[in-house]
């Protein structure tokens, strides 16, 4: 091979190089300006501000677990945090209302039998995390 020919050649792979080289940092930084900023750059300032909420335990305060009823029907009773979201759910009825105080109370349907009544309560504050209990109530008939 004549020295041109190695020159040439030599040179078109330093160039080649230099060039991909080149090429792949413009396209990195072309990305990076195009993709969106998840996080803020400047400095997070978090202004929590501390809120003096009380939150009130789920209590079901009638009927007591287990209970044995010989009527359709039974009055539940309770205590929530005020203004929170009440689901009561059971095989035969669903049932959901918010509550404007501490105590609520609500005329609830019964199935002969075992009754499985699951109480739900979301509280109005997001942050919190919601209370649920089970309730097994019997409904049976006098005749029995």
């Amino acid at each position: 091979m004549k020295k041109e020919t190695i020159i040439a050649i030599f040179l078109g792979i330093a160039f080649g190089g230099f060039l991909a080289f080149f090429l792949i940092v413009k396209n990195k930084e072309i990305q990076l300006n195009k993709n969106k900023i998840i996080a803020p750059t400047g400095l997070i300032t978090q202004s929590a501000v501390k809120s003096n909420i009380v939150v009130t335990p789920l209590e079901i305060t009638e009927p007591n677990d287990g209970a044995i009823f010989d009527k359709n029907s039974v009055e539940i009773k309770g205590k929530v945090s005020k203004n929170s979201l009440i689901v009561i759910q059971s095989p035969i009825k669903d049932l959901v209302f918010k509550n404007e105080k501490e105590d609520f109370s609500t005329d609830f349907p019964l199935a002969l039998g075992e009754n499985v009544i699951k109480i739900v309560v979301y509280p109005s504050d997001k942050q919190l995390r919601s209370q649920e209990k089970d309730l097994r109530i019997y409904y049976l008939e006098e005749e029995l």
